[in-house]
This record gives structure tokens, sequence and C-alpha cells, in this order.
């Protein structure tokens, strides 16, 4: 369940040492409220995604040769669901266990 601290800081309390996470932003349109929040607040993308999560409440992370049959589950209990990144072998030169790119799905 992603709370306070954003997807990158809830994922990288939960993988293992030895992974590292790519969530890529273009798999996911926020709702326009967090645009309007942007816009009257001045708040930068790097506090939306920590604060806000840019309207993701949950992330599963399953085996990849599982992923396509979690979607389908989910999706057919009615629950919004995508694959939004991948899951690699930590890079030995260190950097961030959990990288957010890309853009969002046009608004």
């Amino acid at each position: 369940h992603v709370t306070g601290g954003g997807l990158a800081s809830n994922l990288a309390r939960v993988i293992p040492d030895s992974c590292q996470v790519n969530i890529d932003r273009a798999t996911w349109r926020p709702a326009p409220i967090f645009r309007f929040i942007e816009r009257l607040g001045g708040i930068s993308q790097f506090d939306l995604e920590a604060t806000f999560n840019m309207g993701v409440g949950m992330v599963a992370v399953v085996a990849r040769d599982s992923a396509d049959e979690a979607l389908r589950l989910l999706v057919a209990r009615g629950l919004r669901s995508w694959a939004c990144g991948s899951v690699l072998p930590a890079s030995s030169r260190g950097g961030p266990r959990v990288s957010l790119f890309g853009q969002y799905a046009e608004r």
C-alpha cells in the first residue's frame, strides 16, 4: 500500500537490496486534480509524487511470469490495474534503488 513518501520510498522499503525497480510514468494518466494542485500551489513534480503518489494507491510486485495472470485477476475484480515497471538486479554502480522515468501520459 503506497502511503506517504511516494512510490520510490515505499518500494525501496519492500524490495531486497539485491534489486532495483524502474517505474515508467508513461504507463498511467494521473487525475486532473494533480495538475490543478501543481499549478495552484506551485508544487514540484517531485513533491507531488512523494505526497500524492500521482493517484497510485497500491503496487503488487510479482514474478514476471505471473504478471499477466495477476493483472487479469485484478481487472476481473474491477480494480484498475496495469504494469508500471520492472524489477532488475541492482546495479553494481550504486544509485537509486527505485527510479521513476519518462513523462506521464497526456493529462
